[in-house]
């Protein structure tokens, strides 16, 4: 009992810390004397030390009474098979002299150090089941390296009993090597924690680069590398499967006029908010990106033409409807509106904002993406030849019953690179 006081007080600290950071069952020394006491004391003794363990043990376990209860019964049952186990047998821990009869007696405590760990085990899991049906058995058991330092510890606990039979400072001679062990586990513990850290943090640096390598920071949409990507990738599985690509090539009308009068930020302001309505408007599987200054390219899996021209439509639209509350290049606020909308006492030149659109789909204007983005590009110069703020499907494609909307002529015709 001596030795189970100096060995839990020099400890606890990192005995404590080893617990906070196990994520199951966890695994300590102390079986080392529990199982001591169990082969070489009387039952009523044994049963002392491992109540006066646990009390020393309560200001490091620091768990609910009722588990810690528990938990101290499930140690003490054990303790009591296994010295009874011990005494029906009928061996002397003291050495004999006849190897046989040593050879037996490693034989007996094996089996007996065996039915200690069972019985706690089984114990532990009847407890888990009455606190949730779904644990498993082998949730109970613990990892490899647990049940390797368990078994570490019972071979030692036997060797104490033996030790104890022949002379009474054993258990104060091994109280050393056990304090040391006990430092040598907690700063491998320490290390072990440290590395799953870094490992968590470079992983999620991973992500977040991979992300970052991806993505648009401006809109949230993807950037040129990203849309090459996903949307190959997309088009290749819908090829795979017969299904049609349609892809939207998407050009703001007279996007440098707002950067000229109004100043960059306000021009960052209404592709921030044209990103955010493609992200709206578009479905999970689809892919939305920027494919540089105010040109955006979006991909619909398994997108008919008639489907892709109506999605196209409600993007232009809601692109047309939009306010943009935003700052000029005097700081003043000013809030830039669609022209869609109607007129304001704002004045008509606030309504700055819509989108010229082309459609073209995979395989009708060519066998790949990229033949398929040149024809929705060539249907985008057209819409914006024919007065922008529209939508026009790339040639060779028949509509049938669908008709596009007329062209809007409100706004001044300007060269194509607007």
């Amino acid at each position: 009992m001596l030795a189970v006081t100096v060995h839990l007080t020099i400890v606890r600290r990192a005995e404590e810390s080893r617990r906070d950071e196990s994520a199951g069952p966890y695994f300590d020394l102390t079986s080392v004397w529990t199982f001591a006491a169990a082969i070489v004391l009387p039952p009523g003794m044994a049963v002392l030390v491992v109540v006066w363990l646990r009390i020393v043990l309560w200001p490091i376990a620091r768990r609910q009474p009722y588990r810690f209860v528990f938990t101290s019964a499930h140690i003490v049952a054990s303790t009591v098979l296994a010295g009874a186990a011990v005494q029906l047998a009928g061996f002397s821990l003291a050495a004999s002299g006849r190897v046989l009869t040593d050879l037996a007696l490693l034989g007996v405590l094996v089996l007996v150090a065996a039915l200690y760990w069972f019985v706690q085990v089984l114990l532990m899991t009847v407890a888990l089941k009455i606190v949730n049906p779904q644990t498993r058995f082998v949730d109970s058991l613990g990892s490899r390296n647990d049940n390797m330092l368990e078994m570490t510890t019972l071979g030692v606990g036997a060797m104490l009993g033996m030790l104890v039979a022949t002379h009474w400072v054993a258990p104060l001679l091994l109280a050393v090597p056990v304090i040391l062990v006990n430092a040598l586990l907690h700063r491998a513990s320490e290390r072990q924690a440290h590395l799953e850290r870094l490992v968590a943090e470079q992983h999620k640096a991973h992500l977040q680069l991979t992300k970052d390598a991806h993505t648009d920071y401006r809109t949230g949409l993807f950037n040129t590398n990203g849309l090459s990507e996903h949307a190959g990738r997309l088009t290749e599985r819908c090829k795979h499967d017969g299904q049609p690509v349609t892809v939207l090539a998407i050009d703001l009308d007279h996007f440098k006029r707002i950067n000229d009068t109004w100043g960059h930020p306000a021009g960052n302001a209404v592709l921030a908010e044209v990103g955010r309505i493609l992200r709206e408007k578009l479905r999970p599987g689809d892919v939305a990106g920027r494919d540089g200054g105010e040109e955006f390219v979006v991909v619909l899996a398994d997108t008919g033409v008639a489907q892709g021209t109506a999605i196209a439509e409600r993007v232009r639209e809601a692109i047309g409807e939009m306010s943009v509350v935003t700052t000029d290049k005097h700081r003043n606020t000013v809030t830039l509106r669609g022209r869609n909308l109607p007129l304001t006492e704002d004045g008509p030149e606030v309504r700055a904002i819509s989108a010229s659109i082309g459609v073209a789909v995979v395989p009708d204007n060519g066998d790949s993406l990229m033949a398929a983005q040149h024809s929705a590009d060539a249907a985008l110069y057209t819409a914006k030849e024919n007065g922008r703020n529209q939508v026009r499907v790339a040639a060779g494609i028949d509509l049938h019953t669908r008709r596009l909307p007329t062209p809007r002529m409100d706004e001044p015709e300007v060269t194509r690179s607007a």
